[in-house]
């Protein structure tokens, strides 16, 4: 019997689950069924049903329009929808996470970051920083009403899981990546916390000088990793996951993140300000593979070479920051 779309179906789970985890274990415990008959399926000696199917995908988060790749033109996205309660933005930061860990366990895991603004994992290595991301976002975007007249950072603690952070700063750091910049990707954050010193959200100067110094620090830590050509993690040291930087001189127009992990892929581009929505469509990851390298193709690697232009750049930011902190005092 041939079970060409369930051979791919396979194939797939195969991608996405991590090595050492066993998917016929999975399988018996997710459709209550015996190992022989997991075995079986996965060697495509049974058909799997519908309702079977329905239950895989919600379990490993896998659209159903994944499975037919013979409509290229009607792509599948999933979203994590967020409204104005914060336990809805706690589960985006736990989805968030979860994805993260997951691709950190493939050893062929890779991702390709296109950035109008700053990578968001490399915010949550520093309290003060996603302690204000949080804020931000919650306040100025989601209108959570907790936070009406709250400010930064005596109203934030409830918020802030320290822990949650530094694992997703940390499994980013392990990740092997690639990211596409350009002159203006350090200035949303930076309009952010000028936004706030001028609308009063900060308690007082200080609150507003030590984000910034996070800020500094962030992007003194991507510039070592552009020099080193490797990701550094949370005790500041390499974490041996290759890093490349590009500077790019067109406008991105929204972040845009491709991930591979073997040979499954999936893509994220950004909405709303800091969500995002995920397919693993693979005529839409073809072309925005293909976007990707054409980015590329525009840009100059300042990372590993190009020595005197990544310090250029890397400086040209630092004062953006220190004009910034010129700018706010009691």
């Amino acid at each position: 019997m041939a079970l060409n779309h369930q051979s791919k179906f396979i194939q797939l789970l195969k991608s996405i689950v991590p090595t050492q985890v066993s998917l016929a274990r999975d399988l018996m415990d997710l459709l209550e069924i015996s190992q022989d008959a997991a075995y079986r399926r996965l060697r495509c000696e049974t058909a799997i049903s519908l309702d079977e199917t329905v239950k895989i995908c919600l379990h490993y988060s896998i659209p159903l329009e994944a499975l037919n790749n013979e409509v290229p033109d009607v792509v599948t996205f999933q979203f994590h929808a967020i409204d104005d309660q914060p336990e809805s933005f706690q589960n985006y930061l736990e989805h968030l996470s979860s994805l993260l860990q997951g691709f950190k366990k493939h050893d062929s895991a890779n991702i390709h970051y296109a950035a109008e603004d700053v990578p968001v994992f490399y915010h949550f290595a520093w309290k003060e920083l996603a302690a204000f991301k949080v804020m931000y976002w919650m306040k100025s975007i989601l209108n959570v009403p907790d936070l009406s007249t709250s400010h930064f950072p005596k109203d934030m603690s409830q918020f802030i899981n320290e822990s949650k952070f530094e694992s997703m700063s940390q499994a980013f750091a392990e990740i092997p990546s690639t990211e596409i910049w350009t002159n203006e990707t350090i200035e949303s954050t930076l309009q952010q916390i000028k936004f706030y010193w001028d609308a009063g959200f900060f308690e007082n100067a200080e609150a507003a000088h030590r984000v910034l110094d996070n800020v500094e620090q962030m992007i003194r830590r991507i510039a070592k990793q552009a020099e080193i050509g490797q990701k550094i993690g949370n005790n500041g040291a390499s974490t041996g996951a290759s890093y490349q930087l590009y500077l790019c001189d067109l406008m991105i127009g929204n972040n845009s993140i491709y991930i591979n992990v073997g040979d499954s892929a999936m893509s994220s581009i950004g909405y709303n300000t800091f969500n995002s929505i995920l397919t693993r469509n693979e005529a839409f990851n073809k072309q925005h593979f293909n976007w990707m390298e054409n980015l590329k193709s525009k840009s100059i690697q300042i990372s590993g070479m190009a020595e005197k232009l990544r310090n250029q750049f890397f400086k040209a930011q630092l004062k953006k920051i220190e004009f910034h902190r010129n700018e706010i005092a009691d």
